[in-house]
């Protein structure tokens, strides 16, 4: 069952097959909620400080956000397409799970290697990597499942 639930080609396929129950999608939208909300929680009790980058990161993230949602969107076929949202929050939250929260890692690094500490930059850049990497994997995920289900 939690292999299943966990498997990104699993779920692909049940969403092509639209074969994934209402329940499941909100489960995995649940997920996907929790992680956002989790990042943000830690990033409030984070030892981090503003730096210059700071307003270019947050600014840049919401832009970034903001181009790969539509992307996505138009990627699953835009107006014409089908179940957009069960697609993406389902697939974004095995993505997560598997990518994002390791991610969290890379981002602490600077409270245990010194050196990068004194580097302001080092989060912002983790952050927007990250970003990009992610929504351009989910993206695909997204798009791929939208051609499998149009053949189907």
């Amino acid at each position: 069952m939690m292999r299943e639930f966990l498997s990104l080609s699993r779920v692909k396929r049940r969403l092509v097959e639209r074969t994934l129950s209402n329940s499941q999608a909100f489960v995995y939208f649940f997920i996907i909620t929790a992680v956002d909300n989790l990042q943000l929680g830690l990033l409030q009790v984070s030892p981090a400080q503003p730096t210059r980058w700071t307003p270019a990161a947050v600014w840049g993230s919401l832009a970034m956000g903001v181009v790969f949602l539509v992307a996505t969107y138009l990627l699953n076929g835009g107006a014409a397409g089908r179940d957009y949202l069960i697609r993406y929050f389902s697939i974004s939250a095995v993505v997560a799970l598997w990518v994002a929260l390791p991610l969290q890692l890379l981002i602490s690094l600077p409270l245990i290697v010194a050196a990068l500490a004194k580097l302001d930059w080092y989060v912002p850049a983790v952050v927007f990597t990250a970003n990009v990497l992610l929504f351009s994997f989910i993206a695909v995920q997204v798009r791929d499942v939208a051609n499998r289900s149009r053949s189907a």
